[in-house]
């Protein structure tokens, strides 16, 4: 009964923790990729709640062994870490130059970020930047 006891006391820990809420879709990853990898790679179960009361942020909560549970908290707040030290600019660039901009397979986005100082990895640059097409139309002109 005892050795029942200390397995589950060594085995079946939870920890619940905080990350800022516009983290998550970098700790999801795309596809759930990047969650997914984390579970692999620890062995912890790991749900994510952003129905806080507070909406900047959202919970976590990690099951596992000590071990594994440790791991995949540094591991997600490593990620959390990086979303708050980031920066949203808007910069408005002519449609005429976004070709250009982007490259052949996204290519020149891709150096524009390692240029930058951002992450060379094209996994973490997933989601980075965000192009937005607007188009105006001038009113009695079918498209």
């Amino acid at each position: 009964c005892n050795q029942a006891y200390e397995y589950e006391k060594e085995n079946n820990v939870q920890i619940q923790f905080t990350v800022v809420a516009r983290a998550i879709p970098r700790i999801l990853g795309k596809g759930g990729v990047t969650i997914n990898e984390i579970k692999d790679e620890t062995g912890a179960t790991i749900d994510l709640d952003k129905t806080t009361d507070d909406a900047d942020v959202a919970q976590i909560t990690c099951r596992g062994t000590k071990k594994a549970i440790n791991a995949a908290k540094e591991k997600i707040l490593a990620i959390a870490d990086q979303v708050r030290e980031e920066v949203a600019l808007t910069i408005k660039v002519e449609s005429k130059f976004h070709r250009n901009l982007i490259g052949p397979g996204g290519q020149g986005l891709k150096e524009l970020i390692v240029r930058c100082g951002g992450p060379s990895d094209s996994k973490i640059q997933a989601g980075l930047v965000r192009l937005w097409v607007l188009r105006f139309v001038k009113p009695g002109i079918d498209r």
